[in-house]
């Protein structure tokens, strides 16, 4: 019997009908054809409007605990929830307050993040009123007019009021014109003002950065009756003043984002994965595009460049390297010259858009993990921008690479291809001669930052080992190896062919050096 699915998704409400269908509702739509195996559920976050909208239309909304609590005597079993608000604020706090206390309720309760939560969703919101921005000003422009676009925020008391400034600081950085203020909070009216007389601006379009253009756009922004209202302020001020009412939940590009945070959610930690694959519009999409992806054709691919010699990469691999648009090269250390990148410099076309990109090779794992999404999510942008794009790894994509950690990020996102290389022991082993294993004999590969205790265990069972990543205690895993007396049936190796790569005579060499390269590997067979 299939498990009952539930979507629940949560705004703060509005008493506006038009503006209503236009962005809650609209975005309501897009979670539903996303998630078609789910029932729909709606719910809001003020109880005032809900109080208002049932006074007025008889209409009964729900509250997000009453929502779940009907949810759950319908016998679902999961549910995801996505919220449309603006920013991780008061509103959402207290939605997040309710989803924990149902949570033990359900086998599954998830919730997908509000519109501005991470880096990246600063940066495309950032991007989003640029292009709207742009276009705002763009025949005015023509006409030789300055003109900036004004975007006014709701604000807020609660800590999550830095969002705002946050936001308007990127603009500033990327020197576009518009400038984000809010009705409570900062920035303030007043401090836009001041930068719209220091740039001279002449004309400012005025648009809400609300989700919904409902009393606050209607009244407080707009209304040229009100003497404090934005519109009647800047007015006075001096200014030509065009309004846009459009809630920012009109636009195709800001309902993607909320299924694209739903889609991230499910990614990390179901199995519904599946419902964000095929024919993905994604937030990323230009504004009221469809850009949807072609997945009939291989968008990612992950590249094993062998263990140092570019003379060891394969065909296949060197002729998709020439076919590409975008190439990922690894860092292990912030602006140091990428390894993979030096084996594959001599086979890449001259036009080829390389992004070196830091991955963290220490035991932070909130640093790693950040690290993996941002470029993850970095090159499921390339791909629907319509590139071709690769990531290049050392030896084997799928032996100790952290290619693996990206491919499990974009694997339901984009179509991926793995084209295979030489990893370094099989190099080791083939370059001296030294067979790893025959017949029957059993072979294993062992990282030598697992315990002593399993290094050691791996050691008896098996009749031929392969030790890798031995640099920082390879003394000690030298002991282990003397004390089994397998040193007469090792091979240790580091760097295996690179220009400074060490074939070591033995053991006994080894132990002495204070120190040992990162690639560094022990190949052991007890029948040689």
């Amino acid at each position: 019997m299939a498990v009952k699915k539930a979507l629940l998704v949560v705004s703060f409400g509005t008493s506006y009908v038009e503006t209503r269908r236009k962005t809650i509702e609209a975005c309501e739509n897009k979670l539903i054809e996303r998630f078609p195996e789910m029932d729909f559920f709606r719910a809001w976050t003020s109880r005032m409007v809900i109080k208002k909208i049932k006074n007025r239309d008889d209409e009964h909304i729900l509250f997000p605990d009453e929502a779940l609590e009907k949810i759950l005597e319908k016998g679902y079993r999961e549910v995801y929830v996505q919220s449309l608000h603006l920013i991780c604020g008061e509103e959402y706090h207290k939605l997040l307050y309710v989803i924990e206390k149902y949570r033990d309720k359900f086998d599954k309760l998830e919730i997908g993040r509000p519109l501005l939560t991470n880096l990246e969703d600063y940066n495309e919101l950032a991007a989003f009123i640029e292009r709207v921005s742009i276009d705002d000003c763009e025949k005015d422009i023509q006409n030789k007019i300055k003109t900036a676009t004004v975007w006014m925020g709701h604000g807020t008391e609660h800590m999550s009021h830095s969002a705002y400034a946050a936001l308007d600081y990127r603009l500033r950085l990327k020197e576009i014109p518009a400038y984000i203020g809010t009705v409570e909070g900062y920035p303030e009216l007043e401090e836009v003002i001041v930068l719209l007389k220091k740039a001279k601006f002449e004309k400012v379009h005025l648009r809400p950065l609300l989700l919904v253009a409902g009393d606050h756009a209607t009244n407080d922004m707009a209304n040229s009756n009100e003497e404090d209202s934005w519109y009647s302020i800047l007015k006075s001020n001096g200014f030509d003043v065009e309004v846009h009412l459009q809630g920012i939940g009109e636009f195709e590009f800001i309902q993607n984002k909320f299924v694209g945070n739903l889609c991230d959610e499910i990614n990390e930690k179901s199995d519904l994965s599946q419902a964000c694959k095929n024919n993905e519009m994604t937030a990323s999409s230009p504004i009221g595009e469809n850009n949807e992806n072609n997945h009939g054709e291989v968008q990612f691919f992950g590249i094993g460049v062998g263990p140092g010699d570019s003379d060891l990469l394969t065909v296949k691999a060197i002729n998709v390297l020439q076919s590409l648009d975008t190439l990922y090269v690894p860092q292990a250390k912030k602006g140091s010259e990428s390894v993979a990148k030096l084996i594959v410099n001599k086979y890449l076309k001259a036009d080829l858009e390389i992004k070196e990109r830091y991955f963290p090779m220490n035991y932070n794992e909130d640093e790693k993990i950040s690290s993996w999404n941002e470029i993850s999510k970095e090159i499921i942008q390339d791909t629907n921008d319509g590139k071709k794009v690769g990531f290049v790894t050392l030896g084997d994509p799928m032996v100790y690479s952290t290619y693996v950690y990206l491919y499990n990020r974009v694997k339901d996102r984009v179509k991926v291809e793995t084209i295979p290389g030489i990893t370094s022991f099989i190099n080791i082993a083939s370059s001296n001669n030294f067979p790893l294993a025959m017949d029957k004999e059993s072979l294993a590969i062992i990282s030598c930052t697992d315990d002593y205790d399993r290094i050691s265990d791996v050691l008896d069972r098996f009749e031929s080992v392969v030790l890798m990543k031995v640099y920082k205690n390879f003394k000690e895993i030298i002991k282990i190896i003397e004390d089994k007396r397998l040193s007469d049936k090792s091979l240790i190796v580091s760097n295996s062919s690179m220009d400074n790569e060490t074939v070591y005579g033995g053991l006994e060499e080894v132990k002495e050096l204070d120190s040992v390269p990162y690639f560094t590997t022990i190949l052991i067979n007890k029948n040689m």
